[in-house]
């Protein structure tokens, strides 16, 4: 008996912690992903910054939103230093970039994405959807992530920087 109230504690403490996670973040990775996604992210970002390339404002921030968004992924790439841009003129190889699309349509495919063909949805939801993908500089996918998280109330809100650190986490997986 004395053992089961030595375990309450830790038990509230891991249900206080689950039920935390129905507001996100979340993410889950594309279904495919290229062998040479790692190598590729290693090239593009070797002599500068990697081009970040956003679809869509859920916040109606404005003309800095990208940049945020780009600083939320810097260094979030376990075994690399990894720095983003959203400005093409200060990118080392423009050509590879990561999109990111907020809200975007339900049948939106990363394909589609890296082929321009995505938007993003309109400001002001509680639930803000994300898919990303990292694409070479032929407008093929490399890799993908699709992911969420609510009540997020500014891009600087610490859940919805934790879902762009996911975000890059995912795209490029661990080195190889």
């Amino acid at each position: 008996m004395m053992a089961m109230f030595k375990r309450l504690p830790i038990l509230g403490a891991l249900a206080a912690a689950l039920s935390a996670c129905g507001d996100g973040p979340a993410t889950v990775t594309g279904s495919w992903r290229s062998p040479a996604a790692w190598s590729a992210m290693v090239y593009a970002s070797g002599a500068g910054p990697l081009l970040v390339e956003v679809v869509g404002d859920p916040f109606a921030a404005g003309a800095g939103f990208a940049t945020t968004v780009a600083d939320a992924l810097d260094n979030q790439v376990i075994g690399r230093v990894v720095r983003f841009t959203a400005r093409r003129d200060l990118a080392a190889r423009p050509g590879f970039r990561v999109i990111v699309a907020f809200d975007p349509p339900p049948a939106a495919t990363a394909r589609d994405l890296c082929a321009g063909k995505v938007g993003g949805g309109a400001p002001g939801g509680e639930r803000i959807g994300v898919l990303a993908a990292f694409c070479d500089g032929e407008g093929e996918v490399l890799s993908s992530v699709s992911g969420w998280v609510a009540k997020a109330a500014s891009p600087s809100d610490r859940r919805f920087r934790q879902l762009l650190a996911q975000v890059a986490r995912a795209l490029f997986g661990e080195a190889m």
